[in-house]
């Protein structure tokens, strides 16, 4: 009778160590191919601070008059490149756009590059990238709120500054810690562009 009171008295402490345990941990997040759980806090500065980074992603523009979708491979290192090459749709497949010293460079022998300002003006905008979101969000900290929804980790970025852009919410998995998804709304919370990340390697 001992033993039976014994053992069980060893699965009810073993059960509150593992509620305890738990209960203090719910909020660390596995990041990456990093083994030891980072908090929210270390997500937030590892996204803010990239140095590098390369992704595939599928972009969603929505205007007054149409919506247009792109997939294009972004390619950044810091003070070195910023490169973006359309892949889809194939009327401006090899499209290549390059930041450079403020500037901004298309390049397309088959294209009249015009066209590209005109119809394509957010292709050229650095609203798509990452670096930018991170870049904006360090020097409007105050604008910048963080909070879990769904499977999700979400830094959002407020910026009345520009009605059109006035909102920008980046999505990070919680179990890789990976930007998953960006939308970007207007003042209106009208969603005015939507990237799905298809690949993205960070810091390599």
């Amino acid at each position: 009778m001992n033993k039976k009171i014994i053992c069980i008295s060893a699965i009810v402490i073993i059960f509150m160590i593992i509620i305890f345990f738990i209960k203090f941990n719910y909020k660390k997040i596995n990041f990456g191919n990093n083994e030891s759980n980072k908090s929210a806090d270390e997500v937030k500065d590892y996204i803010l601070n990239i140095n590098s980074y390369t992704a595939e992603i599928e972009v969603t523009i929505n205007s007054n008059k149409n919506t247009n979708k792109y997939v294009l491979k972004q390619e950044y290192v810091s003070g070195n490149m910023e490169k973006q090459t359309v892949l889809k749709p194939e009327n401006i497949e090899g499209v290549e756009i390059c930041y450079k010293d403020g500037n901004v460079e298309i390049s397309n022998s088959k294209l009249n590059l015009s066209k590209i300002y005109n119809n394509y003006q957010y292709l050229s905008d650095n609203v798509l990238w990452l670096n930018s979101f991170a870049e904006n969000c360090k020097n409007n900290l105050e604008n910048v709120s963080m909070y879990e929804e769904n499977e999700y980790v979400v830094i959002e970025l407020n910026l009345n500054s520009n009605k059109y852009l006035a909102n920008r919410k980046l999505y990070l998995e919680k179990g890789t810690g990976k930007p998953k998804k960006m939308i970007v709304q207007d003042d209106n919370k009208k969603d005015v562009i939507y990237i799905l990340y298809k690949e993205i390697e960070l810091n390599k």
